[in-house]
């Protein structure tokens, strides 16, 4: 899904909104979401999942092209753990 899929389904479901006003909502939700995790280093969205910061040692990659070791550096990533609600719900959609 992308933003525009989300900009679209938000028109939809709110008949007094114009598809520019959506495309707001969406951008204004996104950028909280996005500064909230920046600032807290962690977002929770009950009943969806956690996003939060972690950091990724420095490790050895390897460069396919060329096959010689190549040094890749310490990062801060972010990572989603789905709530157990969705992932029973997703399990469940699964199995039928």
């Amino acid at each position: 899904m992308t933003r525009a899929d989300l900009a679209r389904r938000v028109y939809l479901v709110h008949g007094g909104m114009t598809y520019a006003a959506a495309q707001q909502v969406v951008e204004q939700v996104l950028d909280a979401m996005v500064q909230g995790i920046c600032e807290e280093g962690r977002l929770v969205v009950s009943g969806f999942g956690t996003f939060r910061v972690v950091k990724r040692k420095a490790r050895t990659g390897r460069d396919l092209s060329k096959g010689k070791p190549v040094s890749i550096p310490e990062r801060n990533t972010v990572v989603f753990v789905p709530s157990r609600q969705w992932m029973t719900v997703e399990n469940d959609e699964k199995r039928e």
